[in-house]
């Protein structure tokens, strides 16, 4: 495994970008970040980019850059030698199958906390798009990991991704006056599992690890 540093580029939040970040220090890749913190800062990086695709999150390794969320967390795990934590073969469906479960959550989360017209609102839209209407994805989810300790058995990227957005719904529930994970007791510990992680918890620890904001200044909570 190499130890030439990656470069990590989004802006200054936690935002899509968060998983990989956990990732390589789970991992314990060396990286750098470039962290933007207005359009104007990023227009001109994304101007020079110098690659196809320029977008954030971005990874640059070396001469190689890699846009999109998914390819870069993928990357990482084959970068570091771990490639059944992209998926292993023999149960690649299914991988893909809760990673396309996982992107649907994300998404009524998204529209949720960027599309309420204000911060009151969101608790109605998670009703209608998350544990109302897709309350179903929660409980087998859930059901799940009463049977596993990971989402797939094993530790993969996807563990990186569910995890953190339990972490903001369990902070939306607090701040919220919300309930999204009280029916989840199996989610509820699946979270506390992987943030209890050894090198997990060390980031969290650590002066690299930013908790707030989740989200840019467009979204009605932070």
């Amino acid at each position: 495994m190499t130890t030439n540093k990656l470069t990590l580029g989004y802006w200054v939040v936690r935002g899509n970008a968060q998983p990989a970040r956990t990732l390589l220090e789970y991992l314990q890749l060396p990286y750098d970040q470039d962290l933007y913190k207005d359009q104007e800062a990023w227009q001109t990086k994304r101007e020079g980019f110098g690659h196809r695709f320029p977008n954030l999150p971005y990874l640059i390794d070396g001469e190689k850059a890699i846009t999109e969320s998914d390819a870069i967390i993928a990357y990482i795990c084959l970068k570091a030698g771990k490639p059944e934590m992209a998926g292993k073969s023999e149960d690649f469906i299914d991988f893909l199958q809760i990673k396309g479960i996982i992107a649907d959550i994300r998404v009524g989360l998204s529209m949720a906390v960027y599309g309420a017209k204000e911060k009151e609102d969101i608790p109605k839209i998670i009703e209608a798009r998350i544990t109302g209407n897709g309350g179903t994805k929660f409980n087998d989810l859930n059901e799940i990991l009463g049977e596993k300790e990971w989402l797939m058995g094993y530790l993969t990227y996807l563990d990186f991704c569910f995890a953190e957005l339990l972490e903001r719904f369990q902070d939306m529930d607090a701040e919220l006056g919300m309930t999204t994970l009280e029916p989840y007791p199996n989610l509820q510990a699946y979270l506390k599992r992987f943030i209890e992680l050894p090198r997990v918890k060390e980031y969290r620890a650590s002066e690299r690890f930013k908790a707030r904001p989740y989200n840019n200044s467009g979204a009605k909570w932070f």
